[in-house]
């Protein structure tokens, strides 16, 4: 009986002792989640068929998790911006898992995923809320003038604009970051807001991080009144901000930046006020995520415009570390990097910096709509905050509001929106060089970028041959009648670039040529001849 009792008791203690192990294995389980993207010649009918795909079969056995696609977007949406792709970039065969695993399993998982056939990449993703391009205390208090970047060098004359009319009207902006005081006096009168059925996390707000959301909205979107300051682009349709960590999907930034693009279309603009960790986890611009790049193509490829912080991890991206990164291509965003506040344009020593980073900003500004410690409070009021804000965040914030005041001057000028690479460029091209020392591009200057712009439409013929050229706009066929011209011309289209984009012959006196190649916007057509040379606007639609 006491042998029996024994062994029962040997029994029991093994089983309690196994639960216990079973007990402390789950609570060593954390929440991962991985992306991971297939060859777009793939066909699954849901996520659910990929599991019975390749080694993912193996992993469905041995692991528990659920599959979804990666992405906020209809099938159909996937196909209508893999349609209006320059490079037939898609989006297609996406997806995430998600589940609980140990450290070691989401080691042996991710190496099983990435042995995946057709497989073009798979990583684990962050899943805890990544520090803003936050607020660093300023080295001196040598203060500007209350938004002396509105003014002429060292600030980005966006006053020229101003004077002649051009505020942002027409363009819908988007931010994607944690959070924003819509209660705020300068943005309460206007229309900023969230997606409808988002709300902001409550660990967001009235926190330094919900506070950067109301700055950044503020530089760019603020009333534009008696009080206060005054937002860059103020004339805009519309400020909506995509919270990247909400109550509804938790922390997420993929799929916030996916709803920001879903909602958007051609000459939208997205601000990334975003960086994630690069090599020694130093900040490094959002981008670098490979799914957050995959977005950023696939919407820059479709005419929305992406404006990017470098981030502020003082981080060469020209380093052998980003090769890859590089790798990828160009994204298509405006990448922003910080510079000083005076005409020297000096590289911000947090900065992210490299090849990469297009045009920098401001590092700093005093007056900035917002509420955190040792801010300027008017009636002792939350809502009439006002604090300094500097680094990248900054920088994006003027960049961003910079890049919506001139793609308003395009529409206004021509009835149609500039790409974000189109934008880049002119940008670049027109800017106060930086100074010396780790490169974060030039310093954009509006009065040059507008005048540029105004000189590429003026066109002056060398001499006119009187052709007609219908319809105009166009979205397919182009007609060219060269009347009783009937020797052999040349026909050339060019961006507003001036990159060619299409030349044939003309051998007759009526010809149809197709455009259908050519994506919407504004073109110059020139006809050459022997003797003439003549060219005239073309809109595309």
């Amino acid at each position: 009986m006491i042998k029996i009792l024994n062994k029962t008791h040997i029994l029991l203690g093994l089983i309690v002792f196994f639960s216990a192990l079973s007990v402390c294995a789950q609570t060593n389980k954390e929440f991962a989640r991985f992306y991971f993207k297939l060859d777009s010649e793939l066909e699954f009918s849901s996520p659910k068929e990929v599991l019975n795909y390749s080694e993912l079969v193996n992993l469905n056995a041995n692991y528990t998790f659920e599959i979804k696609n990666a992405y906020g977007f209809t099938k159909a949406q996937i196909k209508n911006l893999s349609r209006l792709s320059k490079t037939n970039f898609t989006l297609k065969n996406t997806f995430r898992i998600e589940g609980l695993f140990t450290e070691s399993e989401r080691e042996s998982f991710l190496e099983t995923l990435k042995n995946t056939n057709q497989l073009l990449y798979a990583y684990s993703a962050i899943t805890t809320p990544i520090q803003p391009p936050h607020d660093i205390a300023p080295i001196t208090d040598d203060l500007e003038s209350t938004q002396g970047y509105i003014e002429s060098n060292p600030g980005h004359n966006i006053r020229y604009a101003w004077n002649n009319g051009v505020n942002g009207a027409g363009i819908n902006i988007r931010a994607i970051e944690y959070g924003v005081n819509l209660n705020h006096e300068e943005l309460d009168h206007t229309n900023t807001s969230l997606p409808p059925n988002t709300t902001i996390n409550a660990s967001v707000i009235n926190t330094s991080y919900a506070e950067h959301g109301t700055s950044v909205a503020g530089i760019i979107f603020a009333n534009k009144g008696t009080y206060g300051t005054s937002g860059i682009a103020h004339g805009a349709n519309e400020y909506v901000l995509y919270p990247e960590w909400t109550e509804e999907y938790d922390y997420n930034r993929v799929l916030a930046t996916s709803n920001a693009i879903a909602n958007s279309t051609a000459g939208d603009l997205i601000i990334y006020e975003m960086q994630t960790y690069g090599q020694n986890d130093h900040f490094v611009p959002a981008e670098y995520e490979q799914a957050i790049w995959d977005l950023t193509k696939a919407a820059t490829d479709a005419g929305i415009v992406i404006v990017a912080a470098a981030g502020n991890g003082s981080e060469d991206l020209d380093d052998p570390f980003y090769n890859s990164y590089h790798g990828r291509g160009d994204s298509g965003a405006i990448i922003v990097g910080s510079g000083s506040i005076n005409t020297y344009h000096s590289p911000g020593s947090t900065s992210t910096y490299g090849s990469r980073v297009n045009v920098h900003s401001w590092g700093y500004i005093y007056y900035a709509p917002g509420s955190e410690p040792n801010s300027l409070y008017f009636g002792n009021d939350f809502n009439q905050g006002y604090k300094s804000f500097n680094s990248t965040s900054c920088a994006t914030a003027l960049t961003g509001g910079f890049t919506a005041v001139l793609q308003s001057y395009a529409l206004a000028q021509t009835g149609n929106y500039l790409t974000s690479q189109e934008l880049r460029t002119l940008m670049v091209n027109t800017a106060i060089p930086q100074g010396p020392g780790n490169n974060v591009g030039p310093f954009p200057n509006m009065q040059a970028a507008m005048l540029t712009l105004d000189n590429t439409l003026s066109i002056d013929s060398k001499s006119i041959s009187n052709f007609i050229m219908y319809p105009n706009p166009t979205n397919g066929v182009l007609n060219i009648n060269l009347n009783s011209f009937n020797k052999t011309a040349n026909l050339e289209i060019h961006n507003l670039l001036g990159q060619q984009v299409f030349t044939t012959n003309l051998t007759k006196s009526n010809n149809s040529v197709s455009v259908n190649n050519l994506s919407k916007g504004l073109y110059l057509v020139t006809v050459k001849t022997n003797n003439t040379t003549t060219t005239k606007k073309l809109v595309i639609n």
